[in-house]
């Protein structure tokens, strides 16, 4: 079910082409197993996705495909991949991979959060850089903390795609067996 379902709803390199933007950047995407759905290359990408998904920035995406590009995996579940990582959950994992970072590095007085910048968007570039500032200031224990948190997470994300391909798996073939056995026994 998994390799079906996953068929019907990633995009492949025809669909991305369909659109004028991307027409110029897929003849450099033509690469087979970039698109294959399968099982590892599923899980791998996934895995990419999540871990650049936790880079701050615009970077995550850019460094998703270069990830996939290197290792051969599925591109169109890296970049779902990175989807993890959106303006309701960005400051929650930046809170907890701060968290983290203290207590590994065994911080023992616990700083609560640099206060969050405030955003003034008319303004874009002062904007930017208050967040930039704010990411600044979190330090040593923010980057320890995601850096362990990318990692776990991206683990979860392989071990939780594998797991649910091997069970849908199972639960197709114990549907098929139930099928020829409910034949057989209409036929005795």
């Amino acid at each position: 079910m998994p390799k079906k379902f996953l068929r019907r709803v990633l995009p492949n390199q025809q669909s991305i082409q369909q659109f004028s933007v991307s027409r110029r950047f897929t003849g450099r995407l033509d690469i087979p197993e970039l698109w294959e759905v399968q099982r590892d290359k599923i899980a791998i990408g996934l895995a990419i996705g999540v871990f650049c998904g936790m880079i701050p920035g615009p970077l995550q995406m850019i460094s998703a495909l270069a990830l996939t590009i290197l290792l051969r995996v599925n591109l169109p579940m890296a970049l779902v991949g990175t989807f993890l990582t959106n303006p309701l959950t960005i400051v929650p994992l930046y809170m907890l991979a701060y968290m983290v970072g203290q207590s590994i590095l065994g911080e023992s007085n616990w700083q609560a959060l640099p206060a969050l910048p405030v955003a003034d968007w008319t303004a874009p570039i002062t904007a930017i850089q208050n967040w930039t500032s704010w990411i600044g200031d979190l330090g040593a224990p923010w980057l320890v903390g995601m850096l362990i948190l990318s990692c776990a997470m991206a683990a979860l994300a392989y071990c939780g795609m594998q797991i649910i391909w091997r069970v849908s798996q199972y639960m197709m073939m114990r549907n098929r067996l139930r099928q020829r056995q409910a034949r057989a026994s209409r036929l005795d």
